[in-house]
């Protein structure tokens, strides 16, 4: 997906906090890109990120050797 697309979706607060874009393949043969922040989302963000295109607003990664660095992603499809 184009990057000028997905950040025209998302709401400000959450484009100052994005590390990383990755394009993926999802189980269902579709093509995305996984957004990830330097922090966890809150509720008001994902409520204003409802939208068909974005899926798995509540996936966080947690770091391997400190487990308390935790971090959200998500899909764009």
């Amino acid at each position: 997906m184009n990057i000028a697309k997905i950040m025209e979706i998302l709401p400000d607060t959450v484009k100052m906090d994005i590390i990383d874009f990755s394009d993926v393949k999802m189980k269902t043969g579709k093509t995305g890109t996984r957004i990830l922040l330097d922090r966890i989302l809150t509720d008001n963000e994902k409520s204003l990120m409802n939208n068909k295109h974005i899926i798995g607003l509540d996936c966080i990664a947690t770091h391997r050797y400190a487990p308390d660095i935790k971090k959200s992603y998500f899909y764009i499809v």
